[in-house]
């Protein structure tokens, strides 16, 4: 069970890092003149990609060690944190209603993970 919340952490924080690289990516590509240039060699793109895919593994690796019921609910989280490191990052701005939502997301995480029975 420990090793699976280990997995389910390392998911959660490559989604996040793959939404920030995808930020990169195309701020990268704005600045480029040609197609190739702005997607085929564009180093955040395939960075990005490579966490994608760690993602994915961390992931499975969860499923194997837990319920998809158990730990579904707990990828909500990804909604959360993206936004609060674009804040950081890239100075993004979230309203009162945002954060709120956030809070909504976090207890709402909290009460159906809490219900969930394994066997």
């Amino acid at each position: 069970m420990r090793l699976a919340i280990v997995f389910l952490s390392g998911m959660i924080a490559c989604m996040v890092a793959f939404h920030m690289f995808l930020k990169f990516a195309g701020t990268y590509a704005a600045t480029q003149a040609g197609v190739f240039h702005a997607f085929m060699g564009n180093p955040w793109l395939w960075c990005a990609l490579l966490i994608l895919g760690a993602g994915l593994i961390f992931w499975l690796m969860t499923l194997r060690n837990m319920s998809l019921a158990a730990t579904y609910p707990w990828t909500a989280l990804i909604y959360v944190i993206t936004p609060l490191t674009s804040f950081v990052i890239f100075d993004d701005l979230l309203s009162v209603k945002y954060v709120l939502g956030m809070v909504c997301i976090i207890v709402g995480v909290f009460l159906t993970t809490g219900t969930v029975v394994t066997k």
